[in-house]
């Protein structure tokens, strides 16, 4: 099975962007691929800082922040609440995860902001 691998991330403050360097392991020719992630506007920031709680993107660069920053807003990572999703049902579970995505949602100023804050964005 394949899959990129994360070699560098930084976050470039001219273009506002988080860059990230990656390769492809067990694909020959290894390849190597840069990409950059437009993180211009909050919202635009909350996405990442999404995909980083949905465990969809790789975050090692800045992982002790983020564990700060879940432990601080927990609505944001299921694992916080998969204990009342357990014998649910699909309404009842659509229900949770879109009260716990709409908390998140309603604090996205306030998680943005303290994630540049540990990051050191400005």
């Amino acid at each position: 099975m394949s899959h990129q691998i994360i070699t560098k991330m930084a976050y470039n403050a001219s273009t506002r962007h988080i860059e990230t360097w990656q390769h492809s392991n067990n694909v020959w020719p290894r390849t190597d691929c840069f990409y950059a992630m437009d993180v211009g506007t909050d919202e635009k920031m909350f996405q990442f800082i999404k995909l980083i709680a949905e465990r969809s993107w790789q975050g090692r660069k800045w992982r002790r922040q983020f564990e700060i920053l879940f432990k601080e807003y927990p609505e944001l990572r299921m694992d916080s609440y998969e204990n009342e999703l357990r014998g649910k049902t699909w309404e009842e579970y659509c229900a949770i995860r879109r009260k716990y995505e709409e908390l998140a949602e309603s604090k996205r100023g306030d998680i943005v902001a303290w994630f540049k804050q540990l990051v050191k964005i400005k």
